[in-house]
């Protein structure tokens, strides 16, 4: 059943990422091909220190022993249908997200399809386990990570496990199920001596959560499955004439862009996904440690709380759809959305200009938003972004770009006239007040994508600088960074970042989505980097944070920050903030399963006292 399992599962996700089909010859070498490149990229991480951790890369084939014995039987015992995939690519596939960072796999990918499953799979995550020739019982615990469709950049993705301990503790009792006689006797006293034993983790591939609810006319809001891409979301909205706008490039499910928190180029004007998820419904992680039984009907099963509501204001309590968008699957499993759903606009026009430097043009960005002037998106890329741009279109019909810093705007709105007096109104401010030069504009959508080409490809252009050889710059090897400041100091630390760059001789792009003073860097590795090399790019990623805290900004806009950028939130928010989170997470996780070592790093924090050693 796991076989087939396994070939089934392989084959929906190579459906679903684009690859080559899944034949078992170019499975074993894509496999052997992508861990061949990646060991040429495992360097240090500028935030990787992570004391009580411990990585877990090894080969996943070797990973199987990790789970509890009987997990998955009992799991394919009360869930016949349930697909579970072993495969190795499939394992790798499921441990690293768009970025730079390690392959670090699941034990198993899981594809439940419905509530019941996932708290069934949740509850055996975490059981009491008695085993013959053992003085106490072993508490197992499995890890969990939600999986959408593997676009994030900060690590997200990676099974960090907590160091394991031999040592005996004692717990309290009501932390037990009490299924039996003997359990409800237990829960009489006060502790109960076991040990405590990580056993490996597994990826929850939420792809068979499609649904799509139905639109009342007159309703800004439409309810999806977590599994459900931004792209489908919207052809299925199509015939509507309404759109969901949140757009962070990739095709992202909607319970991963809730889960990251995540926005995009139309932010300026449709916001975040903070701003747009009116409610959700999640599966907490357990709270108390399941029985050694098969029942899948305890009364025990994790919790699925829905919370939010249809309406567009609600000040009915704590904001409980806020704790759960940029948890990062820390807290809990989010199986649907409600979003927010837009008018499409029925006159868009794009434009560029050009200007001598970036200071000026980042200027031109604060002065439109302070002007009040309306965009749908404005983007901003220094000369370097136009420089990766102009080589990769040599053969293309499109025209290279003067290598200038360069702003991208679009406006949209229901009138014609009013898209074209803002447009106007931009093109004073560029033009007039700060000397911008070739600034062109266009309404029909094929000469618009021609416009905002640059922008389009700046990701794989960028890369492609430092790649043309089988030993370049690949996805998997570039750092994309992000950082979020206050408008007014948006034209400064931009600068400055590019000037770290140039002063240090790193190679990078820097852009941005300027109007809401969120820029990014991309920086491609290459396997022949030197060491101090790769100092001077986390130099350069310390230097971009840090100005972004001291000017009250963020050090991530809408990356997240999963294990690679913990360090820097003590300076954002001290060491009361961090603790607070810490508080958060513990009272939903108790037993740390969701996504561990993310975010925050957290002990268990549920009355366990270590026994001595002679009692």
């Amino acid at each position: 059943r796991l076989q087939q399992a396994t070939t089934s599962s392989l084959s929906s996700s190579l459906k679903r990422r684009a690859l080559c089909p899944p034949t078992v010859h170019a499975t074993a070498v894509l496999s052997v091909m992508h861990q061949r490149r990646l060991k040429q990229h495992l360097i240090p991480h500028y935030c990787v220190s992570l004391p009580q951790l411990r990585y877990s890369s090894s080969p996943a084939a070797d990973q199987a022993s990790r789970l509890p014995s009987d997990f998955l039987s009992i799991l394919q015992q009360n869930h016949p249908s349930l697909k579970i995939s072993l495969n190795k690519y499939e394992l790798d596939a499921h441990g690293h997200g768009e970025s730079h960072h390690p392959v670090s796999p699941p034990d198993a990918v899981l594809y439940p399809s419905s509530v019941e499953e996932i708290q069934d799979i949740l509850r055996l995550c975490c059981r009491e386990i008695h085993r013959e020739g053992d003085d106490v019982p072993t508490v197992e615990i499995v890890s969990v990570i939600p999986y959408g469709v593997g676009t994030s950049l900060e690590g997200h993705l990676s099974f960090l496990f907590p160091q394991d301990s031999d040592d005996v503790v004692e717990i309290p009792s009501s932390l037990f199920e009490s299924n039996n006689d003997q359990d409800k006797q237990l829960l009489q006293n006060e502790k109960k001596k076991v040990r405590i034993k990580r056993k490996g983790g597994i990826s929850l591939d939420m792809c068979n959560f499609q649904s799509i609810g139905e639109l009342t006319p007159g309703d800004g809001f439409i309810k999806v499955g977590a599994g459900v891409t931004r792209n489908s979301l919207n052809d299925a909205l199509r015939h509507t004439g309404m759109q969901f706008m949140i757009d962070p490039g990739a095709d992202a499910t909607i319970g991963g862009m809730t889960a990251c928190g995540a926005s995009g180029t139309a932010a300026v004007k449709y916001h975040t996904m903070r701003e747009n998820v009116l409610g959700l419904t999640t599966v907490l992680p357990p709270q108390l440690i399941a029985s050694d039984t098969h029942d899948s009907d305890s009364r025990s099963k994790p919790s699925a709380v829905t919370c939010g509501s249809n309406a567009l204001k609600n000040s009915a309590g704590y904001n409980l759809p806020a704790l759960f968008i940029g948890s990062e699957g820390t807290l809990g499993i989010i199986t649907d959305v409600t979003v927010k759903i837009y008018p499409i606009p029925s006159h868009v026009i794009a434009a560029s200009c050009t200007f001598d430097d970036l200071h000026t043009a980042a200027e031109a960005v604060t002065m439109i938003r302070m002007l009040g002037i309306p965009v749908s998106r404005i983007e901003l890329l220094d000369k370097i972004s136009i420089r990766a741009f102009n080589e990769s279109v040599k053969n293309e019909e499109l025209q290279p770009m003067e290598e200038k810093a360069t702003l991208f705007l679009e406006f949209s709105s229901h009138s014609e006239s009013s898209v074209i007096a803002d447009l106007s109104a931009a093109q004073a401010v560029c033009v007039d007040d700060l000397s911008g030069s070739n600034f062109v504009s266009a309404g029909d959508e094929v000469t618009r994508n021609k416009v905002w080409a640059a922008r389009h490809k700046l990701y794989y252009s960028s890369i492609a600088l430092r790649g043309g050889d089988d030993d370049g710059a690949t996805s998997q090897s570039t750092i994309v960074t992000d950082v979020c400041v206050p408008l007014s100091s948006f034209a400064d630390i931009i600068s400055a970042t590019a000037e770290d760059l140039r002063d240090l001789g790193v190679f990078g792009t820097c852009f941005g989505h300027a109007g809401d003073g969120n820029f990014h860097c991309i920086l491609p590795l290459r396997p022949d980097d030197t060491d101090e090399y790769k100092e001077k790019v986390f130099k350069v990623i310390e230097l971009m944070s840090e100005r972004a805290i001291n000017v009250g900004g963020s050090v991530t806009g809408e990356h997240g920050i999963g294990y690679g950028k913990k360090s820097f939130l003590t300076q954002m928010y001290g060491y009361s903030g961090v603790s607070l989170m810490q508080t958060i997470k513990s009272s939903i996780d108790p037993w740390n399963i969701m996504n561990p070592g993310k975010i925050v790093d957290v002990e268990l924090d549920v009355g366990a006292t270590k026994k001595k050693s002679n009692e």
